[in-house]
């Protein structure tokens, strides 16, 4: 009997022990697992922050130019067209640009809590397309010294780029009626109606 209550004790310290090192080794896999997980993700951060970069210069660039032409357009010997669309224009430049720089670190209007937000910067989106493409043409227009003649180059990138804002809405829109045209008569012949 002593031999089998000794026996019994001794394995009872024995896995007492065993259970203390493999919890005591899980103690000390956890902090490395974390670790690894931490690189992990600080790696992957640094891999899409590197990949939204391109875009960032490309949008810096060109919202930059637009910025650098309606200022050039602020002389005060300048007698150009000065109206609500000059200052909203810029405005959503410099928003743009921001929004832009601040996605470069993650933040972006994609998530459902920034839905409403999402919905009122399209909005803007569409009310800038609209006021660059008549503004510049009403530039162009009265030719304006200080767009046509102080700065032929970039006046004649604005012109073609109002047009490129037309053309890119007008292939989404064509897009978007199709996508429906099509799918209301799938839907029809599913349905057999």
């Amino acid at each position: 009997m002593s031999s089998r209550k000794s026996s019994r004790g001794s394995s009872r310290s024995s896995s007492r022990r065993s259970s203390r090192k493999s919890s005591s080794n899980q103690g000390m896999d956890m902090p490395n697992i974390q670790s690894a997980i931490n690189t992990e993700i600080a790696k992957d951060n640094k891999k899409s922050v590197t990949s939204r970069v391109p875009g960032f210069i490309f949008t810096l660039a060109l919202y930059g130019s637009i910025l650098y032409y309606l200022y050039n357009l602020e002389d005060a010997d300048c007698n150009c067209i000065r109206d609500w669309r000059h200052n909203f224009i810029k405005a959503m430049c410099l928003i743009i640009i921001f929004l832009t720089f601040v996605g470069l670190f993650g933040w972006n209007m994609n998530s459902a809590s920034y839905k409403w937000l999402a919905i009122i910067y399209i909005v803007l989106l569409i009310i800038n397309v609209y006021a660059f493409f008549t503004y510049i043409g009403d530039l162009n227009d009265t030719q304006c010294a200080c767009a046509v003649k102080k700065q032929p180059n970039l006046n004649s990138i604005m012109n073609l780029l109002r047009w490129v804002y037309i053309i890119i809405i007008g292939l989404v829109l064509f897009a978007l009626i199709a996508f429906i045209v099509l799918g209301y008569s799938l839907f029809k012949s599913i349905s057999g109606k």
